[in-house]
């Protein structure tokens, strides 16, 4: 059997079109059909597997390496899994009836007096052995607390791939004497032409020994991914040899630096463990590239999807809901910290408010800016996705910088913090959430600062309120609303907001209105509507200070998300050498739920909250308390 397969080649290139033959006892590829080979498997040493999460994947673990390829339809994967399964099947059954391999096919002078037996069986056997072995290593990393397994695991390996070596030094001093033999033979009959010894070394040597051969696939990227909350059950990229030429060394020396090599690995997976190193599922299907922006989310969402909160909530009527554990459809892929860098997609109007001489209009592009932020709510009904304790997530463009961290798990608190040459802002997202029956309310408890820096400006406001209607019957959308005061600390003008209630048909809806007055009563009025633009009104002069960004295409289809909301979950090359373990971005169940992989989303949310609770408990019984660690608590 033969055909074009995907093969999975590395987190830059991806998935890529090769060239798949079945062909007796082996799995050979080609970069296209008719070209040379570039690797090959023997299916009798290998195990073959289907992935449940993607019906069109198909793996092939052969020891060192694993070999991903895909199908274009659910049908011909598995009609290449039947394939590979029964020519695996087949060769076996082979190897019962018979030796595994030929001597006389592999030694043409088996005839020749003094010519030693090629014994190839004895290695192949050999090289089982390590294949096992090194399965049973990548089960024992999975499972193990402490090194102790590994240590003994590490000198059982090492201890066989010597014991190999030899034996394939053995084998080796055998093919010497073999060719000796056959030039004997060749100059003894005065023969003119003289067979092909290349051919020969080929066939024998070559054709058995290619699965140590590397494909030249898995050299272009290596990437780790550090996690201490994250998954350390599976191991960036596998160990992987390569094979020196034959003609240039002997078979001993080639083992002793595939021994010294697979040691070093070995030796380096107990500090991967100790890193967390991770390869997680979530992230193999992500693009990964060296672009700084994005256009779009990786996948789109049914912008028709119904949520049934209610469902879920209904018997925690007058109830905290900051307790209750949400399934992931619940969620939008981003995070609560990202969602606190969302408050300065428009912190242009704080460069702005820092170059006013008037502080009655520094004060006032402060106050809309403290409501800009709110038009990104717009059709976005699922909430942010909690925060593990201890989690943090860094931004920076060309306008700020930003660094929010979760300090606290119950109740559950992040802070942030903002900064450029004009401004400093200290942020929460400290709240109560409530249930009401047919909405949910959230009540934000902490005060926000923002300082501009040319006029030493402290400006203090606390957020309006914020509710999901319509939970039981009719079209959900989220509401802002209530009063915000707003206080210069430094020159004492004072400022407010009030955000109408929507009413049951609509009345008053996104309705902004305010007025800053300083202490000679001076007054400046700010009305708008926070969806769209808001205007102030001084000295009988209207200006429009703010106007919403335009959305990008299909923005139904991704979480209802702004522009600048899709960048902040983007990860790129550059990103993943920086970021610390902890960020947001790397977070395997928001990734996989970003990727639209909602089982293998489930799966990792249950497991990262369970290892929360574990960690919050060893705290409490130690009597100990969480230090946050990064910059964002300076001044608060």
């Amino acid at each position: 059997m033969e055909g074009y397969l995907k093969k999975w080649v590395n987190l830059i290139y991806r998935w890529q079109n090769r060239y798949f033959i079945i062909h007796e006892d082996s799995l050979i590829y080609c970069q296209q059909q008719g070209a040379p080979k570039k690797g090959i498997v023997h299916l009798s040493i290998c195990s073959i597997r289907a992935v449940p999460n993607d019906p069109l994947r198909i793996v092939i673990n052969y020891g060192m390496n694993e070999l991903h390829i895909r199908g274009q339809s659910v049908q011909e994967k598995e009609k290449w899994l039947d394939a590979l399964l029964e020519a695996q099947q087949k060769v076996q059954m082979q190897s019962i009836r018979k030796p595994i391999l030929n001597q006389n096919r592999y030694n043409p002078f088996h005839n020749l007096e003094g010519v030693p037996k090629i014994d190839l069986e004895k290695i192949h056997s050999s090289l089982t052995q390590i294949w096992v072995l090194q399965a049973d290593l990548e089960a024992q990393i999975s499972m193990t607390k402490g090194n102790q397994q590994l240590s003994k695991l590490l000198a059982e390996i090492k201890d066989q791939i010597t014991d190999c070596a030899k034996s394939l030094d053995d084998e080796y001093n055998h093919m010497v004497i073999l060719n000796e033999k056959l030039q004997e033979k060749v100059r003894d009959n005065n023969d003119q032409n003289p067979p092909d010894h290349e051919d020969l070394d080929d066939e024998i040597i070559n054709d058995q020994f290619l699965s140590f051969k590397e494909d030249d696939d898995f050299d272009d990227f290596c990437s780790v991914i550090h996690g201490e909350c994250y998954d350390e059950r599976q191991i960036v990229k596998r160990m992987s040899v390569r094979q020196p030429s034959i003609g240039s060394k002997s078979v001993f020396q080639i083992m002793e630096t595939l021994k010294t090599s697979i040691a070093n690995k070995i030796c380096n997976l107990i500090l991967y463990i100790k890193n967390n190193v991770i390869n997680n599922e979530a992230f193999k299907d992500m693009l990964l590239t060296f672009e700084e922006f994005r256009s779009q989310l990786p996948s789109f969402k049914d912008p028709n999807e119904k949520i049934r909160l209610f469902s879920v909530i209904k018997d925690m009527v007058g109830k905290d809901l900051s307790k209750i554990t949400f399934p992931i459809t619940f969620n939008e892929p981003l995070s609560l910290l990202q969602n606190l860098c969302e408050q300065f997609e428009y912190s242009e109007l704080l460069d702005q408010a820092n170059k006013q001489q008037d502080s009655c209009m520094r004060l006032a592009y402060v106050m809309i800016w403290a409501v800009s932020s709110l038009s990104s709510t717009i059709g976005r009904i699922k909430k942010p996705i909690n925060p593990i304790l201890g989690e943090t997530f860094e931004y920076s463009n060309s306008k700020f910088r930003f660094i929010a961290e979760q300090v606290s798990h119950h109740p559950p608190i992040s802070v942030g913090y903002a900064d450029n040459q004009n401004f400093e802002v200290q942020t929460d997202n400290n709240m109560k959430t409530q249930f009401w029956g047919k909405s949910i309310e959230i009540t934000p408890q902490g005060t926000q600062v923002v300082k501009l820096k040319q006029y030493n400006d402290k400006i203090t406001f606390q957020r309006c309120k914020f509710a999901i209607k319509n939970l039981i019957i009719g079209q959900q959308y989220c509401d802002h609303f209530g009063e915000m005061t707003f206080k210069n600390e430094t020159t004492g003008d004072f400022g407010i907001l009030k955000l109408t209630e929507r009413g049951w048909n609509g009345g008053g809806a996104f309705q902004v209105n305010g007025a800053i007055k300083d202490k000679q009563d001076q007054q400046i009025q700010i009305k708008g509507q926070w969806d769209s633009s808001i205007s102030i009104t001084y000295q009988n002069q209207t200006k429009l200070i703010w106007k919403k960004n335009d959305l990008p295409v299909k923005y139904e289809y991704q979480y209802c998300f702004t522009n600048f909301a899709i960048q902040l979950n983007h990860l790129n090359q550059q990103l993943l050498k920086q970021l610390p373990s902890s960020d947001s971005r790397l977070r395997p169940d928001q990734r996989a739920l970003e990727n639209s992989n909602i089982e293998f989303a489930t799966i990792e949310k249950t497991r990262l909250e369970q290892k929360q609770r574990n960690a919050r408990k060893e705290l409490q019984e130690k009597h100990l308390e969480y230090i946050p660690s990064s910059k964002v608590i300076i001044g608060s």
